[in-house]
């Protein structure tokens, strides 16, 4: 294995990049009229929309088909694998969405946290005292007969 490389490492390369293409675009536009400045700006702003538009379904996972995948290879050396992509998007459709399953899933954490959910029953081998579990009355005396059939101590 090779050696690995995360994104945070280019993530001070990218900042400085940033900011010397700023300075690069003053300079090379420095002469120019505001007006044809402002076309610049905007040309080469809209030409990086235009990338990032074409190549939004590798970085996020979108559904893309093999025809523009196969359009997408700007040049013969890039290798992407375009035979795992379906050849149209109606083959994309999915029964269940997934926002409503991630939002049953955040349902049941949160009923869950606030204890709507079923309440976890007391079990052998837990240390009722040092975990500061709070038990009513009739789950002590249940819990203190247990213990004493044992040959435990008994709770306080």
């Amino acid at each position: 294995m090779g050696r690995q490389l995360f994104l945070h490492h280019y993530m001070p390369a990218l900042y400085f990049g940033i900011l010397l293409l700023g300075v690069g675009f003053d300079l090379l536009t420095i002469k120019l009229v505001n007006r044809k400045r402002l076309m610049a700006a905007s040309l080469f702003i809209f030409s990086v929309i235009y990338v990032y538009r074409c190549f939004i379904p590798i970085t996020y996972a979108e559904p893309w088909t093999q025809s523009l995948c196969e359009n997408a290879k700007w040049r013969s050396s890039w290798d992407f694998d375009c035979a795992q992509y379906h050849q149209n998007l109606e083959d994309y459709k999915i029964k269940k969405p997934l926002v409503i399953e991630g939002l049953n899933k955040v349902r049941e954490a949160v009923n869950s946290y606030l204890g709507h959910a079923q309440q976890a029953k007391v079990v052998e081998g837990v240390n009722v005292i040092s975990d500061k579990l709070s038990l009513s009355l009739t789950e002590t005396s249940s819990l203190e007969e247990d213990l004493s059939a044992t040959g435990t101590t008994q709770l306080d």
